[in-house]
């Protein structure tokens, strides 16, 4: 149970860390791509603050000539796209690099056949004499920058899984760290659970012994022996509490050896079914063996015997007179179902997340008179687990329940 915790925590822990990692790349992400933006505008800036001067106006049309004869002498590189548009939005002029042919502003986007080309452009107006005459427009390419942000992009995707595997192992590392203490604590209950378990053993030995003797003593002298049949009864329910008690410590003990060979179901469910056949007689119910699979798996013989009879045991203590009981078993994928299904009273829908916790019944008054510690399906889900098996129960009030145990096949 605890290595289960640890798991869970450590996949927690995992899927918190990989959350505030996708937050934090998506943060640094926007973040990048707005710096890289501001950039892009103060060089579009400086680049028109720089050219604006160099603009003349000639006949009523803007004209860079002087500006582009000068770059020219100077051997200046013009990384960047400038452009000159008369006033319907035509262009007139285009120095530099290719850009698009395009007035407008912000992001530009274009596609032909050499491929998706992106810019940033920033134009503004020409006036001469107070009068409209053009437009002048600046545009650098945001290949340089795009490339950048799909590199963040791909750089957050491939750390992701690298990051998780890494945060996982030491999540299961440390919460196994946390959780010493408690597991620690556990050890010394179920310690105290079977230690007190074995030592009820000799007294209630001694009782029964006692009660045997006291009986024969009554029956010879004629008298009633009410009190000592009452005594017996609980005699024999505290009996049984203490080999429950000691048989769920022996499976939950993470430290025990357990004998695992293959286990032919088939032959252990006709054993359980021939056990209670008769028994079954006696209260008028029909106790049914199903279809079996052939196929074996591999488990500790006593335990998993124990788990069928404690099914069998419980749906022959809820069903009433009449009514009927069938264990079977199927093949599901990788692992063999076994099943026991009942037409008995049934489980209330409230009832069913706590049919295997320790001591609870659902029917306190029926599970008193029918005797029982309140303890064969707490066994059974601890056998089940130790076998890396599920167990599940679908139940109708008054219809009957249906108990599935799934382990993997050998």
């Amino acid at each position: 149970m605890l290595n289960q915790m640890r798991v869970k925590l450590a996949l927690y822990f995992m899927c918190l860390v990989l959350v505030l990692h996708l937050a934090g790349a998506t943060a640094f992400y926007v973040l990048f791509s707005a710096s890289l933006v501001r950039s892009n505008e103060a060089l579009l800036a400086d680049l028109v603050s720089e050219i604006r001067p160099s603009i003349k106006v000639e006949d009523g049309r803007p004209t860079l000539q002087d500006w582009a004869k000068r770059a020219d002498e100077a051997n200046s590189i013009v990384t960047a796209s400038i452009q000159v548009f008369d006033t319907n939005k035509k262009l007139l002029e285009k120095y530099g690099s290719d850009g698009i042919e395009r007035l407008a502003r912000g992001r530009l986007e274009e596609r032909d056949h050499q491929g998706k080309r992106t810019v940033r452009s920033l134009n503004e107006k020409i006036n001469s004499g107070g009068k409209l005459c053009g437009y002048l427009q600046v545009q650098v390419s945001t290949k340089q920058n795009d490339q950048a942000s799909e590199l963040a992009i791909y750089a957050t995707i491939v750390a992701m899984p690298f990051l998780g595997a890494l945060v996982a192992i030491a999540g299961y590392l440390f919460s196994g760290l946390a959780l010493k203490p408690a597991e620690q604590a556990m050890q010394l209950t179920r310690r105290f659970v079977a230690d007190a378990g074995h030592e009820l053993n000799t007294p209630i030995a001694i009782i029964e012994a006692s009660l045997e003797a006291l009986s024969e003593i009554l029956r010879e002298n004629n008298v009633k022996e009410d009190l000592t049949e009452i005594i017996a009864k609980a005699s024999a329910r505290m009996s049984e509490l203490a080999s429950d008690l000691i048989f769920l410590a022996r499976v939950e003990n993470p430290i025990s050896h357990y004998v695992m060979t293959p286990v032919s179901v088939k032959k252990l469910l006709e054993d359980v079914c021939e056990d209670f056949t008769n028994l079954a007689k006696t209260r008028n119910i029909h106790f049914k063996l199903g279809s079996v699979s052939e196929q074996e798996i591999m488990g500790n013989l006593e335990f998993l015997r124990r788990m069928v009879t404690n099914l069998a045991s419980n749906a022959l203590r809820y069903t009433d007179e009449g009514g009927t009981i069938i264990i079977w078993s199927e093949v599901e994928g990788r692992n063999l179902a076994i099943k026991v299904s009942d037409t008995g009273i049934g489980i209330p829908q409230e009832s069913i997340n706590h049919v295997f916790d320790r001591f609870y019944r659902v029917d306190k008054a029926r599970a008193r008179a029918a005797g029982g510690a309140g303890l064969g399906l707490s066994i059974v889900k601890a056998v089940v687990e130790s076998h890396k098996g599920n167990i599940s129960v679908t139940s109708e009030v008054g219809r009957g329940s249906t108990f599935k145990v799934t382990i993997p096949l050998a």
